[in-house]
């Protein structure tokens, strides 16, 4: 059953809903649901790729091809001959704009443009914000990719992040922005990464992955390293008109938890001055659509439980980490993490 036909069926069976605010509940329903505990759809598997450091050249390969001109309280980065040949012939993922850019030894910015009209027929590039460091012409530079969006908007949160090249786990519980700076303020650890640090939400203009939470890959990687990703998200969202509840939810659990909220926010509109016991008692039609909610959703969670226990029976645990960060080392849930 789609959104419109549950939508339609809504606005019929409780009086004075328009289908428009019918599917707005039956969406704010349906996420309610999502979050009221954890649902196999909401599973999934992903993936990152540290591209290493980008237009590797110099001794090592631990700068950039070229220089730039990097000037003080401006925002454009403009780069020689070399520089811009190596920008313009860059065509594979992800964007430029996914990038950082930095100095040696200074702090780290991150590529919100690119373009070759604004200094031609030299590249520039423009940062998220004002260049506060030294500057001149013939500068040296790094750019790599240093800050990772979670795999979807809605991520909730991480199971697992495997170094599937040294088959390692990496650790995203443990430190912070705050540790990061204290240990290392300038970042200039480069190396096989060993932990995900939150970092904040993506809040760059002309980013790929607006509002998607980052994380901080540390030491930053300048080798092109794959790192395989197990996560919660929130998961399917009622928007189009032909969008379905995702399994193992059927429509009616969706249909009762959306017209328990809709008769009360029918009770909500009820004036001071109305007659007492005139009209439907919606109270009474919230309380019982609740109990026809939760009868149907029993059934539901009981057969999602075993493809939840599917999904992380493929975990494999090293020895040497004893299951950390999911369980102790007697195979009991480790809350903590």
């Amino acid at each position: 059953m789609s959104l419109n036909t549950m939508a339609r069926r809504m606005s019929l069976e409780v009086p004075g809903i328009a289908d428009a605010y019918a599917k707005t509940l039956l969406s704010e329903a349906l996420q309610q649901i999502q979050d009221s505990r954890m649902w196999s759809f909401g599973l999934a598997d992903g993936g990152w790729l540290t591209p290493g450091i980008l237009f590797s050249s110099g001794p090592g390969g631990l700068s950039s091809a070229g220089s730039v001109t990097f000037t003080p309280y401006s925002n454009q980065v403009i780069g020689d001959a070399t520089a811009s040949a190596a920008w313009a012939a860059y065509a594979t993922l992800p964007p430029l704009t996914q990038f950082q850019i930095r100095s040696p030894f200074y702090s780290l910015y991150s590529i919100v443009g690119y373009d070759t009209t604004s200094h031609p027929p030299f590249g520039t590039f423009t940062l998220d914000r004002v260049w506060t460091e030294p500057g001149g012409v013939g500068q040296p530079y790094m750019c790599y990719q240093a800050y990772f969006p979670a795999p979807v908007a809605d991520f909730k949160r991480f199971f697992d992040i495997l170094d599937t090249t040294n088959n390692s786990p990496i650790d995203y519980w443990s430190l912070g922005q705050k540790d990061l700076s204290y240990e290392d303020p300038q970042r200039l650890i480069f190396d096989e990464p060993s932990y995900a640090v939150p970092f904040g939400r993506d809040q760059r203009p002309n980013s790929a992955t607006p509002n998607y939470f980052l994380f901080e890959l540390y030491p930053h990687p300048l080798s092109v390293l794959p790192y395989t990703l197990k996560y919660l998200r929130r998961g399917p969202q009622l928007v189009n008109p032909g969008d379905l509840v995702p399994e193992p939810l059927t429509e009616e659990v969706v249909l009762w938890r959306a017209k328990a909220n809709a008769y009360l926010w029918k009770e909500a509109q009820k004036g001071e001055h109305v007659e007492r016991g005139s009209g439907a008692d919606f109270k009474f039609l919230a309380e019982a659509a609740g109990e026809s909610y939760k009868a149907c959703l029993k059934p539901a969670m009981d057969r999602d439980r075993d493809s939840v226990m599917l999904y992380f029976n493929r975990f494999r645990r090293d020895g040497y980490s004893s299951g950390e960060p999911y369980s102790n080392n007697s195979g009991n849930l480790n809350i903590g993490r």
